[in-house]
């Protein structure tokens, strides 16, 4: 089973942290359903530092694990917001990323790319945030204008929407590229520009 852990603190964006989460839930219900020929889904946890974490939005989110030991976990996404300000001062956090990013994948979406980029994990390397934080990101890094970047182990995408695009590029690391098209129809994302319509019927959902 690969295992993923999503970093989650105060003042989080929960727009992307809510679709990276779910999309990826989604191999569960499709697998318990029958429609997703996998072995085993994802299991996908939040961790955090405290009990309780609030989101930008007041969101509160409680999360699965408490404390920085991601060294159980296959992939590691770190989500963006206002309090990313914050967690990147946090040495024993950046240290935690740096050395899991050594081995195994880390993945940012937004402003979460500061982390990596503070982690050292983005040296000599491209990345990609959200439009309105390149300036900040181009001081550790060459920034690309695009939705997603995807530079050996680390992987970074834009704003909070482009959440879909690491959930796709994950599930496809995870899976396969069908696996990743079935779950992307399931939510309804627009695939039929690519010839793609599978017949989902009627699914329960968790």
């Amino acid at each position: 089973m690969r295992k993923i852990a999503i970093y989650v603190f105060d003042n989080v964006e929960e727009l992307g942290l809510d679709i990276i989460y779910n999309i990826l839930k989604k191999t569960k219900t499709l697998k318990q359903q029958g429609f997703l020929p996998i072995d085993q889904p994802l299991q996908v946890d939040l961790l955090a530092e405290k009990q309780l974490v609030i989101g930008t939005k007041d969101m509160r989110i409680t999360p699965h694990k408490i404390g920085l030991d991601f060294s159980d976990y296959d992939i590691l996404i770190i989500p963006g917001g206002k309090g990313v300000d914050t967690i990147i001062q946090n040495q024993a956090f950046l240290d935690e990323v740096k050395a899991f990013g050594q081995e195994k994948i880390v993945c940012s979406i937004g402003l979460g790319s500061l982390v990596l980029a503070l982690a050292g994990l983005l040296q000599g390397k491209k990345a990609t945030t959200h439009h309105k934080h390149y300036l900040k990101l181009q001081k550790y890094c060459k920034v690309e204008d695009k939705r997603m970047v995807v530079a050996g182990n680390i992987i970074t995408v834009g704003g909070m929407l482009c959440a879909v695009d690491l959930a796709e590029q994950i599930l496809e690391i995870c899976y396969s590229k069908s696996i990743a098209d079935i779950v992307l129809e399931y939510i309804e994302v627009d695939r039929r520009r690519k010839g793609i319509r599978l017949n989902l019927g009627e699914i329960n959902e968790d």
